[in-house]
């Protein structure tokens, strides 16, 4: 089995309307390693309320992607990473935060962002996740969430990579048995596609998408990225959600 994957982040009206650029980032990679198959995903969520929110997400991302290729690399499989060495990927992501805020003489809460990544293996799959956001996975049993966004005690509140007590709100979950597919996404989305009331996945949103993804050719996602593109940036989406949206979709094919 291997992992196909397309990913995408759509400025959010309220950005766009001020000639802000978008504070979402994101880094994937379906990658191979002593005939193993790895996927990482990995989305950040620069907090609206920051100067360098998106800074912040892409310094978290690129660092934590080194941190697991440097894993992979060293094990060749995923089966013995603890949690306590995924929080030492998160932590390394949130020095690179403190250094760079040091760097420009700015505060290190001035690049806050969330945090949400997924690894996964022929044998194992791990999930990670700070702040809100959302990972769905899908099987024969349907789809449901790794974790619920996690928004605080009180309404527009989160948890970001560069709080004091980030390690506290780092939430890890694994499964010896993969997902046959997967989905990340910041919180642009989560209200457009799960459903707060029953804390369910609006399965009719992913399972389209999905089956077209499988359908695809290796090299043909780019006709789907165009369609999800238009989907995510219509008017009658952004009076739903006028922030950033970034969705990364992934599913296991068998190899040819």
């Amino acid at each position: 089995m291997t992992w196909k994957h397309l990913s995408l982040s759509v400025t959010g009206k309220s950005h766009s309307d001020r000639n802000e650029p978008g504070q979402d980032y994101y880094r994937t990679g379906a990658i191979r390693f002593s005939d193993r198959d790895f996927f990482i995903g990995l989305a950040a969520d620069g907090a609206g309320s920051t100067t360098h929110g998106g800074t912040g997400a892409e310094i978290v991302c690129e660092m934590l992607y080194l941190q697991i290729l440097s894993a992979i690399r060293k094990r060749e499989d995923i089966s013995s990473v603890t949690n306590d060495e995924i929080k030492a990927w998160v932590s390394a992501s949130r020095e690179a935060i403190v250094a760079r805020a040091q760097g420009d003489g700015r505060r290190v809460k001035d690049y806050a962002c969330t945090l949400i990544g997924v690894v996964v293996a022929d044998n194992d799959a791990l999930f990670f996740q700070i702040g809100d956001g959302c990972i769905v996975v899908g099987d024969k049993a349907g789809y449901r969430t790794v974790f619920w966004p996690d928004q605080g005690e009180y309404a527009n509140m989160t948890f970001f990579v560069s709080d004091d007590d980030f390690l506290e709100h780092t939430r890890i979950a694994r499964e010896e048995t993969p997902p046959d597919e997967i989905a990340l996404f910041t919180d642009g989305l989560q209200n457009l596609v799960l459903s707060f009331s029953t804390r369910t996945v609006h399965e009719g949103f992913f399972r389209p998408l999905f089956t077209a993804l499988r359908k695809k050719p290796e090299n043909g996602s780019a006709d789907l990225t165009k369609h999800l593109n238009a989907l995510l940036s219509r008017d009658d989406v952004n009076a739903r959600s006028d922030d950033d949206k970034t969705l990364i979709l992934a599913v296991n094919v068998p190899t040819s």
